[in-house]
């Protein structure tokens, strides 16, 4: 049996926090109070049962009167039909046969709700799931959706970016055939317009591609480490697509810089592609290592 983890978390390392302003309570998926609100595990095909930790549901306490309180937390499952509907995804809820939380006698999930009590001095919880691969679908798209509603009394927490730590998307799936670590070469060009060349530099770097979906991986622009996604279609032709908040696709002046194809006998990527109305062109191949 082989098996990939795109993320795979480990338990709770660290001291509890005792000087921030106020006691806060969240969602750590990263490790860290910056985590992002998604975290997604991707697997090969498989047919034992796993242990996979989800997240760390955390409390920084702002005195040791705080952390010695006993309080209990309650997490909502969420609809996934209305996040599909919101977000254009199909994911489906993970069935019993497929996933079940791993057992903590201070821990209780039912249909609805996900329920922890943190006892005196308790700062961090952790959540997982047992995975049988024998049942997993590898057609589907699992996913659960936890949205703090109750804080035990203390207050909710954001990260840098703004975002809420009381809502976390939690996504198994099994990685595509793309999926995996890749050698990107090429030239990243820069133009102060459309017909003036500014500078240029080479792409020399390895970039882990993960899976997105059947089709789809996501990598970076570039040098630059922004997001973006590479959709295989059935010609081998591959879509590229922007997801940083600082690139914006935009036609270019060149009415062609190159195509973007995937040649799946040497497992590469060729990617040609242009933002900022043509000013940032990029010319790159990602070879599978």
């Amino acid at each position: 049996m082989v098996l990939f983890s795109a993320c795979r978390k480990e338990s709770f390392k660290g001291k509890e926090t005792l000087t921030a302003g106020k006691t806060f309570v969240y969602f750590d998926a990263g490790g860290g109070g910056n985590a992002g609100q998604e975290v997604d595990f991707h697997y090969a095909v498989f047919t034992d049962v796993i242990t996979q930790p989800f997240f760390i549901l955390r409390r920084d306490a702002h005195n040791n009167s705080d952390l010695q309180k006993a309080i209990t937390v309650t997490a909502k499952i969420a609809d996934l039909a209305a996040y599909n509907t919101d977000h254009q995804t199909d994911y489906v809820p993970i069935p019993s046969n497929v996933g079940t939380p791993i057992a903590d006698p201070n821990i209780t999930t039912t249909a609805t709700t996900v329920t922890f009590k943190m006892g005196a001095g308790v700062f961090a919880m952790n959540y997982g799931f047992t995975v049988n691969g024998a049942n997993f679908d590898a057609s589907k798209k699992y996913a659960m959706l936890l949205v703090i509603t109750d804080f035990g009394g203390f207050s909710k927490k954001h990260n840098d970016a703004g975002a809420s730590l009381d809502t976390l998307l939690i996504t198994l799936g099994v990685k595509n055939q793309y999926d995996g670590i890749y050698h990107a070469a090429g030239t990243f060009t820069r133009y102060s317009d459309p017909s003036t060349f500014l500078d240029s530099r080479v792409i020399n770097e390895d970039k882990v591609v993960g899976t997105v979906d059947a089709n789809t991986v996501s990598s970076t622009a570039a040098d630059l480490g922004e997001p973006i996604t590479l959709r295989v279609n059935a010609d081998n032709s591959v879509t590229v697509t922007f997801v940083g908040a600082s690139l914006t696709d935009l036609p270019g002046p060149f009415t062609q810089v190159g195509d973007n194809v995937y040649d799946p006998a040497t497992k590469t990527f060729t990617l040609h592609y242009q933002y900022r109305g043509g000013l940032r062109t990029t010319a790159e191949t990602l070879t599978l290592k």
